[in-house]
């Protein structure tokens, strides 16, 4: 029996690619979860390390023990047909798979739900996928109340949908989240998370309360009016210390200058609170994933019936994502959107079996 052989019959090659893809969902969750206990930097490198050094004995173990009803036991050389053996092969791919999609819904889960950074008291927004990533600063709280905000600090208020059409709403919710997005790629700028800003959506606040509320200085809001082929988007920065109006800009523009649109309101306010950009790529750069207004359009309209998260809306948002990645098939984040919705569908409705989901959010 050659090695290769061997090592399937032995289950070295399924180990160890379980172990890889738990180890690498380890990580992913351990970048998440860590920041919100403001743990050192150490504590991550220690983690990949000891990772790395368990591979080893990870794979020696399953060349030397074999899983039987009765529990652990040292190989004793049957053949890669036997009952047990074959089961043993099953139960790992099955593991391995869930590993895979466990670890494509963190990835994707990224991109939909902010993380907290450390000392927040609310959760940091990220966009970070296999297509290039931008984030929310975390914004440092005192232990004063009283304490004033950072200077360079700001909220982006979800933009009012003023279109005829009141289902147009996802599109104003997802100009303000990638002009969020645009800003967060800024190291000196605090910008408070997706989900904390948008907890004020259709709340009758002050921008000053809102300001304290968030911990930041600077207020975003606007508004968004689409109809047709063209769009008119107004953007108000407001300096929530005094309450007067330091920036008012309006676009009225094609829907296909809509990222252009949206780079320029970002660099707009980067240049008032000068504050440089990051080097990433700007949204009219295609890292939203397109440039196929279509599939952008389809994509927010996904995003918009997942916030919802029922059973009807859940199934919308698949029909949505599935439409973006006809219209533009290299839209890794629609891609990633179908996937972590996959994940998660089971669990809302009777459509889609956990099987069924597994195998379809593998092929997402």
């Amino acid at each position: 029996m050659n090695l290769l052989a061997e090592l399937k019959r032995r289950n070295v090659i399924r180990m160890a690619g379980l172990y890889l893809v738990g180890a690498w969902l380890i990580v992913q969750v351990g970048e998440t979860l860590l920041p919100l206990y403001d743990t050192p930097a150490w504590v991550m490198k220690t983690l990949i390390a000891l990772l790395a050094m368990g591979f080893v004995p990870a794979v020696v173990f399953s060349w030397l023990y074999e899983l039987t009803p009765d529990g652990l036991k040292r190989d004793s050389g049957m053949l890669a047909d036997n009952p047990v053996a074959l089961r043993t092969a099953r139960r790992l791919d099955q593991l391995t798979l869930v590993g895979v999609v466990a670890l494509l819904a963190v990835i994707a889960a990224d991109r939909f739900w902010p993380r907290a950074g450390p000392g927040s008291t609310s959760v940091a927004t990220t966009i970070d996928s296999a297509t290039g990533a931008s984030r929310a600063s975390p914004l440092p709280v005192s232990d004063d109340e009283t304490a004033p905000p950072p200077e360079k600090s700001i909220a982006v208020l979800p933009f009012v949908n003023m279109s005829a059409d009141a289902d147009n709403e996802y599109f104003s919710d997802g100009i303000s989240e990638e002009i969020l997005n645009a800003l967060a790629r800024s190291s000196d700028l605090h910008v408070a998370a997706r989900t904390s800003s948008f907890a004020f959506k259709g709340k009758s606040l002050e921008v000053p309360e809102i300001a304290r509320e968030l911990h930041v200085r600077m207020v975003l809001e606007g508004s968004v009016r689409k109809q047709g082929d063209r769009v008119r988007v107004t953007a108000q920065l407001i300096d929530a210390s005094s309450g007067f109006h330091v920036l008012s800009k309006t676009f009225d523009r094609e829907l296909k200058d809509i990222f252009a649109i949206q780079d320029e309101i970002a660099e707009a306010i980067s240049d008032e609170l000068k504050v440089t950009l990051g080097s990433g790529p700007r949204t009219g750069d295609n890292s939203v994933g397109t440039t196929n207004i279509e599939a952008y359009d389809l994509y927010l309209r996904g995003l918009g019936q997942w916030q919802s998260r029922t059973a009807e809306n859940l199934l919308a948002a698949r029909d949505s994502f599935q439409r973006a990645i006809a219209a533009d098939e290299r839209f890794a984040q629609a891609w990633a959107g179908l996937a972590l919705l996959y994940a998660v569908l089971p669990e809302y409705s009777n459509e889609t079996s956990y099987a069924e989901a597994i195998s379809l959010g593998r092929e997402a």
